[in-house]
C-alpha cells in the first residue's frame, strides 16, 4: 500500500480543485473537476459523487483512475483503483461530510480510491517522476 507523504497530503489539502481522470471499458478518456473530498489514511481518499455521469459510468466499467492536481507546493498526480458506495457506512459517512462542509450537496455515492500510484508534477530535473 502506498502511504502519501506530509508534502503531498498537504498539497492536496490546500487545493481547491483536483482532476479526475476516468476512461471507459472501450477507452474513451474522460476527466471533470472535483472538490467534494477527503484523505481518508495515508493510502485512501474519499471522492463524494453528486454529479458524475460519464465518470461514474466509467469507474463502474474500469475501475482505475488518477488524480492530479497544481497547488501553491507543486503539482502530483496519484493513481488508484476504486470501489464505488451507494448504501453502506461509508456512504452515509459521505453524506454526513457533505451536511457539515457543503450542505447543498447531496451525495449519489460515495467512492473510496485506494492508492496505488503517486507522481511528481513538477517542473524539475524528473518530471512525471513515480515517487510512491
Amino acid at each position: 500500500m502506498v502511504i502519501l507523504t506530509q508534502e503531498i497530503k498537504e498539497s492536496l489539502q490546500g487545493t481547491k480543485t483536483v482532476f479526475l481522470a476516468t476512461s471507459s471499458q472501450g477507452r474513451v478518456p474522460n476527466v471533470v473537476p472535483i472538490a467534494a473530498m477527503k484523505s481518508l489514511d495515508d493510502g485512501t481518499i474519499l471522492i463524494s459523487d453528486q454529479f458524475f455521469n460519464k465518470t461514474l459510468q466509467n469507474m463502474r466499467e474500469n475501475p482505475k483512475i488518477a488524480l492530479s492536481w497544481w497547488g501553491e507546493k507543486g503539482g502530483f498526480q496519484i493513481k488508484g483503483t476504486v470501489t464505488i458506495h451507494t448504501d453502506d457506512e461509508i456512504f452515509r459517512q459521505d453524506v454526513a461530510l457533505m451536511k457539515e462542509t457543503w450542505p447543498a450537496f447531496v451525495p449519489k455515492s460515495a467512492v473510496i480510491v485506494k492508492i496505488t500510484d503517486v507522481y511528481a508534477v513538477k517542473p524539475g530535473p524528473e518530471p512525471g517522476k513515480k515517487i510512491l
